[in-house]
């Protein structure tokens, strides 16, 4: 009779590559402003393909495509909004990145405070910007008023970013402190 043993191995959380994550957030973020730079080129394979994206992702992404910035003339893929998504997604990134939120104060407690919390409480409590999203679209188609691109950017970007914060968190690997302890960020007195 022979026996073998089979080495134990401790299981440690699976990592997924943030290249992955960052190449996803660059496509998003240039995806856009790269449709009009191909239509202005008007060569024959690359003009086409620029509006492709344009066509798809003001179809099936976009739900006002006609409240895009204009680039050579030409709209963006997304609206000012969905833009502003990207760049709030970018923010939050970035903020996420230890280095960059140490420098801020109470930044790191906030960023655990939230990692600490369940995943659905932190897709509930990140979805609750997208609610001005539908708010400001009905009030619009409806002529009640008519806001801004700027307004729009910033309304994407207040959700974008905590969209961001959301897909940080749940990306293995990605946020870097997740096993830390949380501390105050008020100091306490000694006596």
């Amino acid at each position: 009779m022979t026996t073998s043993i089979l080495p134990h191995l401790s299981p440690t959380p699976h990592r997924w590559p943030s290249r992955a994550f960052d190449a996803i957030l660059w496509i998003l973020f240039l995806g856009p402003v790269i449709s009009p730079l191909f239509r202005a080129s008007g060569l024959p394979l690359v003009a086409e393909s620029g509006q492709l994206a344009r066509d798809m992702l003001a179809t099936f992404v976009c739900p006002t495509p006609e409240r895009s910035y204009l680039l050579f003339g030409l709209p963006m893929a997304v609206c000012a909004r969905c833009w502003g998504a990207t760049i709030g997604l970018w923010a939050a990134r970035l903020l996420v990145d230890g280095r960059r939120a140490e420098r801020l104060p109470g930044a790191m407690w906030l960023l655990d405070s939230f990692r600490a919390m369940p995943w659905w409480a932190r897709l509930i409590l990140c979805a609750t910007p997208f609610l001005l999203w539908p708010l400001e679209i009905v009030g619009h188609y409806r002529g009640a008023w008519y806001a801004p691109l700027w307004l729009l950017l910033f309304n994407g970007a207040q959700a974008g970013f905590f969209a961001g914060l959301f897909f940080c968190s749940i990306w293995p690997g990605l946020w870097p402190a997740a096993g830390r302890q949380l501390t105050s960020p008020v100091a306490t007195p000694t006596k």
